[in-house]
Protein backbone atom coordinates (compact mmCIF):
# COMPACT_ATOMS: atom_id res chain seq x y z
CA UNK A 1 0.00 0.00 0.00
CA UNK A 2 1.74 3.29 -1.20
CA UNK A 3 0.25 5.50 1.70
CA UNK A 4 -0.28 4.21 5.30
CA UNK A 5 -0.34 7.49 7.07
CA UNK A 6 -3.20 8.05 9.97
CA UNK A 7 -5.80 10.44 9.59
CA UNK A 8 -4.21 12.64 12.26
CA UNK A 9 -0.97 12.81 10.13
CA UNK A 10 -2.30 13.08 6.77
CA UNK A 11 -4.33 16.34 7.57
CA UNK A 12 -0.96 17.48 8.74
CA UNK A 13 0.90 17.02 5.95
CA UNK A 14 -1.87 18.68 3.92
CA UNK A 15 -1.47 21.74 5.97
CA UNK A 16 2.31 21.95 5.12
CA UNK A 17 1.36 20.72 1.31
CA UNK A 18 -1.40 23.54 0.63
CA UNK A 19 1.22 26.87 1.06
CA UNK A 20 3.71 24.66 -1.27
CA UNK A 21 1.49 23.92 -4.10
CA UNK A 22 0.32 27.67 -3.35
CA UNK A 23 4.26 29.29 -4.60
CA UNK A 24 3.77 27.74 -7.83
CA UNK A 25 2.19 28.57 -11.21
CA UNK A 26 0.47 24.89 -11.61
CA UNK A 27 -3.30 24.03 -10.58
CA UNK A 28 -4.33 22.53 -7.71
CA UNK A 29 -5.17 19.14 -9.65
CA UNK A 30 -4.42 15.89 -8.03
CA UNK A 31 -0.74 15.04 -9.71
CA UNK A 32 0.26 18.78 -7.58
CA UNK A 33 -1.12 16.97 -4.71
CA UNK A 34 0.61 13.79 -5.08
CA UNK A 35 4.13 15.09 -5.59
CA UNK A 36 3.95 17.80 -2.49
CA UNK A 37 2.47 15.31 -0.62
CA UNK A 38 5.30 12.79 -0.99
CA UNK A 39 7.54 15.51 -0.88
CA UNK A 40 6.23 16.19 2.92
CA UNK A 41 5.40 12.56 3.99
CA UNK A 42 9.29 11.62 2.84
CA UNK A 43 8.00 8.71 1.41
CA UNK A 44 10.12 9.63 -1.82
CA UNK A 45 13.55 10.98 -1.54
CA UNK A 46 14.08 10.89 -4.96
CA UNK A 47 11.12 13.60 -6.01
CA UNK A 48 12.03 15.08 -2.58
CA UNK A 49 15.34 15.40 -3.69
CA UNK A 50 14.65 17.09 -7.47
CA UNK A 51 12.11 19.80 -5.93
CA UNK A 52 14.46 21.02 -3.19
CA UNK A 53 17.26 21.48 -6.08
CA UNK A 54 14.75 23.22 -8.12
CA UNK A 55 13.33 25.18 -4.99
CA UNK A 56 17.01 26.25 -4.31
CA UNK A 57 16.70 27.53 -7.81
CA UNK A 58 13.44 29.28 -6.95
CA UNK A 59 11.71 27.54 -10.19
CA UNK A 60 8.20 28.15 -10.08
CA UNK A 61 6.65 24.71 -11.50
CA UNK A 62 3.97 24.58 -14.50
CA UNK A 63 1.70 21.91 -14.70
CA UNK A 64 3.66 20.92 -17.28
CA UNK A 65 6.64 20.47 -14.42
CA UNK A 66 4.15 19.16 -12.77
CA UNK A 67 3.00 16.16 -15.14
CA UNK A 68 6.61 15.37 -15.64
CA UNK A 69 7.98 14.94 -12.38
CA UNK A 70 4.78 12.86 -11.29
CA UNK A 71 5.42 10.84 -14.37
CA UNK A 72 9.34 10.53 -13.45
CA UNK A 73 8.97 10.37 -9.43
CA UNK A 74 5.69 8.60 -8.97
CA UNK A 75 4.61 6.85 -11.72
CA UNK A 76 8.10 5.15 -12.45
CA UNK A 77 8.17 4.30 -8.79
CA UNK A 78 5.20 2.13 -8.88
CA UNK A 79 7.10 0.58 -12.10
CA UNK A 80 10.23 0.46 -9.60
CA UNK A 81 7.44 -1.66 -7.31
CA UNK A 82 6.71 -4.27 -9.53
CA UNK A 83 10.24 -4.63 -10.16
CA UNK A 84 11.58 -5.02 -7.15
CA UNK A 85 8.45 -7.72 -6.67
CA UNK A 86 10.09 -9.84 -9.64
CA UNK A 87 13.26 -9.40 -7.53
CA UNK A 88 12.08 -10.72 -4.57
CA UNK A 89 10.08 -13.77 -6.42
CA UNK A 90 13.38 -14.69 -7.99
CA UNK A 91 15.69 -14.41 -4.91
CA UNK A 92 12.46 -16.81 -3.63
CA UNK A 93 13.20 -19.47 -6.59
CA UNK A 94 16.53 -19.07 -5.84
CA UNK A 95 16.67 -19.74 -2.04
CA UNK A 96 14.44 -22.92 -2.53
CA UNK A 97 16.29 -24.01 -5.27
CA UNK A 98 19.40 -23.88 -3.52
CA UNK A 99 17.54 -25.17 -0.45
CA UNK A 100 16.07 -28.23 -2.40
CA UNK A 101 19.28 -28.90 -4.24
CA UNK A 102 21.25 -29.20 -1.03
CA UNK A 103 18.87 -31.57 0.41
CA UNK A 104 18.63 -33.74 -2.30
CA UNK A 105 22.58 -34.00 -2.51
CA UNK A 106 22.71 -35.05 1.11
CA UNK A 107 19.37 -37.65 0.15
CA UNK A 108 21.63 -38.94 -2.10
CA UNK A 109 25.02 -39.03 -0.43
CA UNK A 110 22.66 -40.77 2.91
CA UNK A 111 21.45 -42.95 0.64
CA UNK A 112 25.41 -44.31 -0.48
CA UNK A 113 26.31 -44.80 3.06
CA UNK A 114 23.08 -46.87 3.74
CA UNK A 115 24.03 -48.98 0.83
CA UNK A 116 27.78 -49.27 2.24
CA UNK A 117 26.34 -50.73 5.49
CA UNK A 118 23.76 -52.78 4.07
CA UNK A 119 26.45 -54.22 1.99
CA UNK A 120 28.73 -54.55 5.41
CA UNK A 121 25.70 -56.51 7.30
CA UNK A 122 25.93 -59.04 4.81
CA UNK A 123 29.10 -60.54 6.42
CA UNK A 124 29.28 -61.60 9.96
CA UNK A 125 30.77 -59.02 11.36
CA UNK A 126 32.73 -58.02 15.17
CA UNK A 127 31.18 -56.17 17.82
CA UNK A 128 33.37 -53.10 17.47
CA UNK A 129 32.67 -52.63 13.74
CA UNK A 130 29.03 -53.36 14.53
CA UNK A 131 29.10 -50.36 16.95
CA UNK A 132 31.06 -48.16 14.74
CA UNK A 133 28.58 -48.61 11.88
CA UNK A 134 25.66 -47.90 14.09
CA UNK A 135 27.36 -45.04 15.43
CA UNK A 136 27.89 -43.65 11.53
CA UNK A 137 24.28 -44.40 11.16
CA UNK A 138 22.99 -42.59 13.86
CA UNK A 139 25.79 -39.48 13.00
CA UNK A 140 24.32 -39.63 9.02
CA UNK A 141 20.78 -39.86 10.45
CA UNK A 142 20.96 -36.59 12.62
CA UNK A 143 22.48 -34.77 9.72
CA UNK A 144 19.64 -36.47 7.23
CA UNK A 145 17.04 -34.65 9.75
CA UNK A 146 18.77 -31.19 9.87
CA UNK A 147 19.08 -30.86 6.18
CA UNK A 148 15.43 -31.97 5.95
CA UNK A 149 14.27 -29.61 8.50
CA UNK A 150 15.77 -26.84 7.09
CA UNK A 151 14.49 -27.33 3.76
CA UNK A 152 10.73 -27.97 5.39
CA UNK A 153 11.35 -24.59 7.35
CA UNK A 154 12.67 -22.91 3.45
CA UNK A 155 9.26 -24.41 1.74
CA UNK A 156 7.34 -22.33 4.77
CA UNK A 157 9.24 -19.35 4.34
CA UNK A 158 8.95 -19.60 0.48
CA UNK A 159 5.40 -20.26 0.68
CA UNK A 160 4.72 -17.37 3.03
CA UNK A 161 6.98 -14.97 1.07
CA UNK A 162 4.74 -16.20 -2.31
CA UNK A 163 1.89 -15.82 -0.71
CA UNK A 164 2.55 -12.01 0.40
CA UNK A 165 3.18 -11.76 -3.35
CA UNK A 166 0.92 -12.82 -4.61
CA UNK A 167 -1.37 -10.48 -2.30
CA UNK A 168 0.90 -7.29 -3.29
CA UNK A 169 0.81 -8.21 -7.20
CA UNK A 170 -3.03 -8.29 -7.00
CA UNK A 171 -3.36 -5.19 -5.14
CA UNK A 172 -1.18 -3.53 -7.81
CA UNK A 173 -2.76 -5.02 -10.54
CA UNK A 174 -6.28 -3.49 -9.15
CA UNK A 175 -5.17 -0.53 -8.73
CA UNK A 176 -3.60 -0.22 -12.24
CA UNK A 177 -6.91 -0.69 -13.49
CA UNK A 178 -8.81 2.46 -11.32
CA UNK A 179 -9.25 5.44 -11.74
CA UNK A 180 -7.69 7.16 -8.73
CA UNK A 181 -9.93 10.39 -8.01
CA UNK A 182 -12.96 8.84 -8.58
CA UNK A 183 -12.77 5.31 -7.89
CA UNK A 184 -14.36 3.49 -10.87
CA UNK A 185 -12.10 1.61 -13.74
CA UNK A 186 -10.19 4.08 -16.13
CA UNK A 187 -9.16 3.43 -19.74
CA UNK A 188 -7.25 -0.01 -19.04
CA UNK A 189 -9.94 -1.31 -16.71
CA UNK A 190 -12.41 -1.03 -19.37
CA UNK A 191 -10.49 -2.51 -21.70
CA UNK A 192 -9.86 -5.99 -19.74
CA UNK A 193 -13.42 -6.10 -18.70
CA UNK A 194 -14.52 -5.75 -21.94
CA UNK A 195 -12.59 -8.98 -22.73
CA UNK A 196 -15.32 -11.17 -21.62
CA UNK A 197 -17.70 -10.06 -24.32
CA UNK A 198 -15.24 -10.35 -27.29
CA UNK A 199 -16.35 -12.88 -29.67
CA UNK A 200 -13.51 -14.97 -30.80
CA UNK A 201 -13.03 -13.01 -34.52
CA UNK A 202 -12.86 -10.12 -32.19
CA UNK A 203 -15.37 -8.45 -32.53
CA UNK A 204 -17.58 -7.01 -29.37
CA UNK A 205 -21.05 -8.53 -29.97
CA UNK A 206 -24.64 -7.78 -28.22
CA UNK A 207 -24.52 -4.76 -26.24
CA UNK A 208 -24.52 -0.49 -26.60
CA UNK A 209 -22.04 1.95 -25.11
CA UNK A 210 -23.04 4.92 -23.90
CA UNK A 211 -20.04 8.11 -23.96
CA UNK A 212 -20.70 11.07 -21.64
CA UNK A 213 -18.98 13.96 -21.17
CA UNK A 214 -19.35 17.20 -18.71
CA UNK A 215 -20.46 20.10 -21.01
CA UNK A 216 -18.33 23.25 -20.85
CA UNK A 217 -15.63 21.33 -18.30
CA UNK A 218 -12.98 23.49 -18.66
CA UNK A 219 -15.03 26.78 -18.05
CA UNK A 220 -16.37 25.35 -15.05
CA UNK A 221 -13.01 24.25 -13.95
CA UNK A 222 -11.52 28.10 -14.58
CA UNK A 223 -14.43 29.28 -13.19
CA UNK A 224 -14.75 27.76 -9.71
CA UNK A 225 -11.27 25.67 -9.45
CA UNK A 226 -10.11 22.24 -9.94
CA UNK A 227 -11.41 21.03 -6.36
CA UNK A 228 -14.87 21.89 -7.12
CA UNK A 229 -14.06 20.34 -10.51
CA UNK A 230 -12.72 17.24 -9.42
CA UNK A 231 -15.77 17.36 -7.08
CA UNK A 232 -18.40 17.48 -10.16
CA UNK A 233 -16.29 14.79 -11.81
CA UNK A 234 -16.81 12.35 -8.99
CA UNK A 235 -20.77 12.88 -8.50
CA UNK A 236 -20.45 12.48 -11.76
CA UNK A 237 -18.88 9.07 -11.36
CA UNK A 238 -21.03 8.26 -8.61
CA UNK A 239 -24.57 8.67 -10.41
CA UNK A 240 -23.46 6.36 -13.41
CA UNK A 241 -22.45 3.70 -11.32
CA UNK A 242 -25.51 4.28 -9.18
CA UNK A 243 -27.43 4.00 -12.07
CA UNK A 244 -25.78 0.79 -13.77
CA UNK A 245 -26.17 -2.82 -12.28
CA UNK A 246 -25.39 -6.55 -13.37
CA UNK A 247 -22.70 -7.05 -15.90
CA UNK A 248 -22.76 -3.37 -17.22
CA UNK A 249 -19.03 -1.62 -17.00
CA UNK A 250 -18.35 1.99 -16.17
CA UNK A 251 -15.56 3.26 -16.39
CA UNK A 252 -13.75 7.35 -16.84
CA UNK A 253 -11.71 6.98 -20.10
CA UNK A 254 -10.49 10.53 -19.90
CA UNK A 255 -10.39 13.90 -18.00
CA UNK A 256 -14.21 14.35 -17.99
CA UNK A 257 -15.41 11.45 -20.11
CA UNK A 258 -17.06 8.53 -19.32
CA UNK A 259 -17.51 5.26 -21.09
CA UNK A 260 -20.78 3.01 -20.45
CA UNK A 261 -20.92 -0.65 -21.58
CA UNK A 262 -24.06 -2.27 -21.48
CA UNK A 263 -23.86 -5.91 -22.68
CA UNK A 264 -27.58 -7.34 -22.23
CA UNK A 265 -29.16 -3.96 -22.89
CA UNK A 266 -31.38 -3.19 -26.27
CA UNK A 267 -30.39 0.65 -28.14
CA UNK A 268 -33.91 1.47 -26.58
CA UNK A 269 -33.08 0.56 -23.24
CA UNK A 270 -29.61 1.92 -23.01
CA UNK A 271 -30.85 5.48 -24.67
CA UNK A 272 -33.47 5.55 -21.44
CA UNK A 273 -31.23 5.11 -19.11
CA UNK A 274 -28.99 7.80 -21.01
CA UNK A 275 -31.88 10.06 -20.69
CA UNK A 276 -31.99 9.24 -17.01
CA UNK A 277 -28.48 9.99 -16.17
CA UNK A 278 -28.80 13.21 -18.45
CA UNK A 279 -31.46 14.41 -16.27
CA UNK A 280 -30.27 13.14 -13.17
CA UNK A 281 -27.18 15.13 -13.41
CA UNK A 282 -28.86 18.09 -14.47
CA UNK A 283 -30.87 18.35 -11.47
CA UNK A 284 -28.11 18.37 -9.08
CA UNK A 285 -26.86 21.18 -7.47
CA UNK A 286 -22.78 20.58 -6.53
CA UNK A 287 -21.61 22.54 -3.10
CA UNK A 288 -18.19 22.76 -2.22
CA UNK A 289 -17.71 21.76 1.28
CA UNK A 290 -17.17 24.52 4.07
CA UNK A 291 -17.64 27.27 1.52
CA UNK A 292 -20.98 28.87 0.05
CA UNK A 293 -19.25 28.41 -3.35
CA UNK A 294 -21.94 25.83 -5.75
CA UNK A 295 -22.40 24.70 -8.96
CA UNK A 296 -26.46 25.10 -9.48
CA UNK A 297 -26.41 22.89 -12.73
CA UNK A 298 -24.02 20.32 -14.61
CA UNK A 299 -25.26 18.67 -17.81
CA UNK A 300 -23.78 15.93 -19.97
CA UNK A 301 -23.74 15.12 -23.54
CA UNK A 302 -23.94 11.50 -24.05
CA UNK A 303 -23.21 9.34 -27.26
CA UNK A 304 -25.20 6.28 -27.42
CA UNK A 305 -24.03 3.76 -30.06
CA UNK A 306 -25.12 -0.01 -30.73
CA UNK A 307 -22.46 -2.50 -31.23
CA UNK A 308 -21.94 -4.39 -34.62
CA UNK A 309 -20.63 -8.06 -36.13
CA UNK A 310 -17.62 -5.79 -37.08
CA UNK A 311 -16.90 -3.86 -34.12
CA UNK A 312 -14.25 -4.17 -31.69
CA UNK A 313 -14.06 -2.09 -28.69
CA UNK A 314 -12.11 1.03 -29.95
CA UNK A 315 -14.62 1.14 -33.31
CA UNK A 316 -17.64 0.65 -30.77
CA UNK A 317 -16.10 3.60 -28.08
CA UNK A 318 -15.08 5.75 -31.50
CA UNK A 319 -18.78 5.19 -32.77
CA UNK A 320 -20.27 6.45 -29.44
CA UNK A 321 -18.02 9.46 -29.20
CA UNK A 322 -19.02 10.88 -32.96
CA UNK A 323 -22.74 10.88 -31.49
CA UNK A 324 -21.89 12.81 -28.57
CA UNK A 325 -20.03 15.10 -30.39
CA UNK A 326 -23.25 15.55 -32.45
CA UNK A 327 -25.56 16.18 -29.31
CA UNK A 328 -22.36 18.56 -28.37
CA UNK A 329 -23.04 20.79 -31.90
CA UNK A 330 -26.88 20.59 -31.39
CA UNK A 331 -26.50 22.58 -28.32
CA UNK A 332 -25.37 19.82 -25.31
CA UNK A 333 -26.98 18.68 -22.25
CA UNK A 334 -29.04 15.63 -24.45
CA UNK A 335 -28.47 12.08 -25.54
CA UNK A 336 -27.57 11.12 -29.01
CA UNK A 337 -28.19 8.19 -31.19
CA UNK A 338 -25.67 7.26 -33.67
CA UNK A 339 -25.97 8.11 -37.31
CA UNK A 340 -23.36 6.89 -40.40
CA UNK A 341 -23.66 10.43 -41.18
CA UNK A 342 -21.84 11.52 -37.99
CA UNK A 343 -18.78 9.84 -39.35
CA UNK A 344 -16.53 12.69 -40.52
CA UNK A 345 -16.68 14.12 -36.98
CA UNK A 346 -13.42 14.18 -34.61
CA UNK A 347 -11.90 10.97 -32.76
CA UNK A 348 -12.25 9.93 -29.16
CA UNK A 349 -10.18 12.05 -26.98
CA UNK A 350 -9.69 15.21 -29.30
CA UNK A 351 -11.93 17.58 -27.66
CA UNK A 352 -11.93 21.61 -28.30
CA UNK A 353 -11.66 23.81 -25.04
CA UNK A 354 -15.07 24.21 -25.26
CA UNK A 355 -16.75 21.01 -25.10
Amino acid sequence: MRYTETKERSAEILRLTLPLMAQHRAAYHPQTYTIWYEHVSGINPRLSNELEQRLARKESLSDDDVWRLHANFVIARDAEVLERMHQRLQNLLSDTATAASSAGIEASQFNQTLQIHKSQLTQPLAIDLITNIVTELITDTERMRIVTHELSEQLERSTQEARQLTEQLKQAEHQAKLDPLTGMLNRRGLEQRAESFVEDAGSIQGGVMLLADIDHFKVLNDTYGHLLGDKVIRSVAQLICDSIKGRDIAARIGGEEFAIFLPDTTLEGATVLAKRICAATASRSIRRSGTDQSIDRVTLSIGVAASTASDSLETLLDRADKAMYAGKHAGRNRVTLYDPAMGANSAPGQKSPET
